[in-house]
């Protein structure tokens, strides 16, 4: 046996004994560990990972789907939990360029970079973008060349390459490429089946199909088919069965548009008096949905003849069958929506997927907030116990239930943040899109309350210390308090009379201090106080949204703000015990 072939059989062997230390640790990282030492090389890579490690090694992904390769499971685990909004073909290169623990190294990557380009689809990943093993793209090759043999070989090859390798995708573009007329498809066709290549051509197409997603994908097309020819023969039964109700003179009146349709066309109510057109049956229901709204929540929908006063109704298979199946959901929300209270209900952000939270009680179901004495007693003392409460709850909810809710349809997926009821992608900040504007405008308030502009060239500064006196570098002279051009009373212009208690204001003048100033936290609140009453008056939509302060407090809002808080945690805690 040749010296390398030992060399691989002994790796081989120590990557073994190091999975049963680990078993589920991922064998190309032990490989790599292994090429650094040449004595016991299984004993230090087993140290490095307990000791300097700390227990935790690369390990091998849990396929969430069948036949998973390793590859495809990695950039699963990358695209749907941990980067749903980062641009999967730029994941994909990223795990190609790693030859060992692809998602630690992913994510290393990511995070140092700390951007990534955005992917539309959040949260959602199409077959298509999957990671194909070698198999598959060889099958899927031969496929399309049995399926398109007008067509170049290298061209669809080229076609593959373009479209990360999966057949479906393929087929409908090489369909609507075509060939290129009558003369190219017999010049490929002669071309493409020459004699040299008659021999592997059968070879290909005798082969089977081996590949499990080829294989359901070949499936998917041979329904594709299906379903199309099905749909055009039901447009052909209807044509007909119109022909022979028109001659049979048995076309029935719809009850609202008083149009002749067939049998099949139409729909009745339960007491089999009135009949309905479906397009009649829609608009109806998405105007008592979507418009007026008085068909919200109802769980009986009552016949629409306009002849007659009829106690009949649509039958809920009825309704299903003819509405449009966003119609239909809608329509099953509307009868949830009524008898479930809202701080139970826990709502994904994007769809109308939502989950029943029963980890705790509503909060009107405890004596304080119920108590009208309490309650009473309460507003006696100047204190809103219902506001503190309801923030009281409102953490004890959150720490029962989490901050995130994650939609379980399958069409969906979306991360929902529970405190600002938006998407969560990647590094998720509450409200910072809706506050970027507010928190930039209320800062330049603040800044402008306190920073001084040189009337001679415009400068504009801010004094972090020293006297009043200033000097811009154009040499224009002024008072920091007053502003007042000192260039030439100069330090005349401050007060200089000696004070009993240092920074009492002077009995004998009214000049302006050498030192001392007002106080730049008081100008900074009125500042911040005012531009934000502006802003938000001026944006309706993010005052409805937001609850945040800024500007610095004062020593009476910090003390109160500190009672407060003790308050509430006080009822938080007796909040734990009751709901």
């Amino acid at each position: 046996m040749k010296k390398p072939a030992i060399k691989k059989a002994i790796d081989e062997q120590h990557v073994q004994q190091l999975l049963a230390l680990f078993p589920k640790g991922d064998p190309e990282y032990f490989q790599s560990c292994l090429e650094h030492y040449i004595e016991n090389p299984v004993e230090n890579v087993a140290e490095k990972i307990i000791h300097h490690l700390g227990g935790h090694y690369p390990q091998l992904p849990i396929p969430t789907q069948p036949h998973d390769n390793r590859l495809n499971a990695c950039l699963r685990i990358l695209a749907l939990d941990l980067f749903p909004d980062c641009d999967i073909s730029y994941l994909r290169e990223l795990i190609f360029g790693f030859r060992y623990a692809h998602i630690e190294q992913a994510v290393d990557t990511l995070l140092t970079i700390g951007k990534w380009p955005e992917r539309l689809d959040y949260g959602k990943m199409d077959p298509c973008e999957e990671i194909r093993s070698e198999r598959y793209k060889s099958q899927a090759q031969i496929q399309l060349i049995q399926d398109f043999p007008q067509i170049w070989k290298s061209s669809i090859r080229a076609v593959l390459a373009e479209n990360n390798w999966d057949y479906l995708k393929c087929y409908d573009q090489l369909k609507e490429m075509g060939s290129g007329g009558f003369w190219n498809t017999l010049r490929n066709f002669f071309f493409h089946w020459s004699s040299s290549s008659s021999s592997s051509s059968i070879r290909l197409k005798n082969q089977a199909v081996t590949d499990f997603y080829l294989k359901q994908q070949l499936n998917a097309l041979k329904q594709r088919s299906i379903d199309l020819q099905l749909q055009l023969d039901e447009n052909f039964a209807h044509k007909i069965n119109l022909i022979e109700y028109t001659d049979q003179n048995q076309l029935m009146t719809c009850d609202c548009c008083y149009g002749d349709y067939t049998f099949e066309k139409l729909s009745f109510c339960s007491e089999g008096n009135h009949s309905f057109c479906h397009t009649c049956l829609v608009h109806y229901m998405s105007e008592g949905l979507f418009g007026q709204g008085e068909l919200r929540g109802k769980a009986s929908i009552q016949c629409i003849s306009s002849t007659d006063e009829c106690h009949g109704s649509f039958p809920s298979t009825t309704l299903k069958k003819v509405l449009p199946g966003d119609m239909w959901t809608a329509y099953e929300n509307s009868l949830l929506d009524g008898g479930m209270d809202d701080h139970q209900r826990i709502q994904c952000c994007v769809c109308p997927y939502f989950e029943l939270d029963e980890s705790t009680k509503p909060l009107a179901a405890t004596l304080v907030y119920a108590s009208q004495l309490i309650q009473n007693i309460s507003r006696w003392i100047m204190w809103d116990i219902k506001n503190d409460l309801e923030i009281a709850y409102q953490r004890v909810s959150t720490a029962r239930r989490g901050a995130l809710f994650k939609c379980r349809n399958s069409a969906c997926n979306t991360l929902t943040c529970l405190q600002c009821r938006r998407p969560v992608r990647g590094a998720h900040t509450c409200w910072e899109k809706e506050t970027d504007g507010l928190r930039l405008y209320v800062e330049k308030a603040m800044a402008d309350a306190v920073k001084r502009t040189c009337p001679n060239c415009s400068l504009s500064f801010q004094k972090s210390y020293g006297c009043n006196k200033i000097v811009c570098k154009c040499g224009y002279a002024m008072c920091y308090v007053c502003r007042k051009d000192i260039g030439k009373e100069s330090y005349a212009h401050f007060c200089d009379h000696f004070r009993d208690i240092p920074g009492t204001k002077c009995t004998q003048c009214k000049k302006c201090d050498l030192y001392k100033t007002a106080p730049d936290d008081e100008a900074v609140q009125l500042a911040a106080t005012k531009a934000k009453t502006q802003y938000l008056q001026a944006h309706p939509e993010v005052a409805r949204n937001t609850n945040i302060v800024i500007g610095p407090k004062s020593a009476l809002d910090r003390l109160d703000g500190l009672r407060q808080e003790f308050v509430i945690m006080c009822l938080e805690r007796g909040l734990q015990y009751i709901v």
